[in-house]
């Protein structure tokens, strides 16, 4: 629901002594919204199906253009799962189009990038579902808006970034300031704050683009990543995007 999808067919395959086999097809009107859904629930980067897919024991689930499927069998037999498959890769191929991933995953920096722990909304109750805010949408996330998490850097310590785009320049503007008031009222421009479990914590707006850095190990750690997404956010503007 939080990511509007239109409507759903479901399907049960059924045979006599064998478990049932249950197909979920949402409709999520767009690939943005198709591959949100499937964001969080990404454990891997597999493209086994469709442009994304997630496989477990007796689930295949994977995007496609507007779409999100879900395949479920349970309990898991060998059969079954070679059921799963093919249909799976029927599903894939009657699904003709590709969509393109959100424009806002351009702006991630590639360097120590955790692919699999990217998740895209437009939500603010996913934002507190990652990492809590507060009680309430002090970002102003919603339907206008489109935001991501992604984690950065290597072995257990990892630094979590937030982006949010904005209709403009002054609303993300306003999102800054009702951070700062809400979450870091100690703060000032482009300095790093270290909160109480010792991780580090940074924000900034620039242009129409709210983003922050949780968890960074070091102050520094946390600057780099803001810093290394506005020379992303300028490459995307010379290339042309959000022109």
């Amino acid at each position: 629901l939080s990511y509007n999808f239109k409507e759903v067919i479901n399907r049960r395959y059924k045979s006599e002594g064998r478990p049932d086999i249950v197909v979920d097809i949402f409709d999520m009107v767009t690939a943005s919204n198709a591959f949100g859904v499937f964001s969080q629930s990404m454990e891997s980067v597999d493209a086994s199906f469709g442009q994304g897919s997630q496989i477990s024991k007796g689930l295949i689930i994977f995007w496609k253009d507007r779409y999100y499927v879900s395949m479920m069998a349970h309990p898991e037999t060998e059969e079954s799962k070679k059921v799963l498959n093919t249909l799976a890769a029927m599903l894939d191929g009657a699904i003709t189009k590709k969509g393109p991933l959100p424009a806002i995953i351009k702006l991630l920096p590639d360097d120590a990038l955790i692919r699999e722990s990217i998740r895209y909304f437009r939500h603010h109750a996913w934002l507190n579902t990652h990492y809590f805010i507060a009680d309430h949408n002090i970002l102003h996330i919603n339907d206008s808006t489109e935001a991501l998490l992604a984690k950065y850097g290597h072995g257990p310590k990892r630094s979590l970034l937030l982006l949010v785009i904005y209709p403009n320049e002054q609303s993300s503007r306003q999102a800054y300031d009702d951070f700062l008031k809400a979450f870091l009222p100690n703060a000032s421009y482009k300095v790093p704050v270290q909160i109480e479990d010792g991780t580090w914590t940074a924000c900034r707006p620039s242009g129409n683009l709210f983003m922050a850095v949780f968890n960074a190990p070091q102050a520094v750690d946390a600057t780099h990543l803001l810093d290394a997404v506005e020379k992303k956010q300028r490459q995307q503007k010379e290339a042309g995007y959000g022109k």
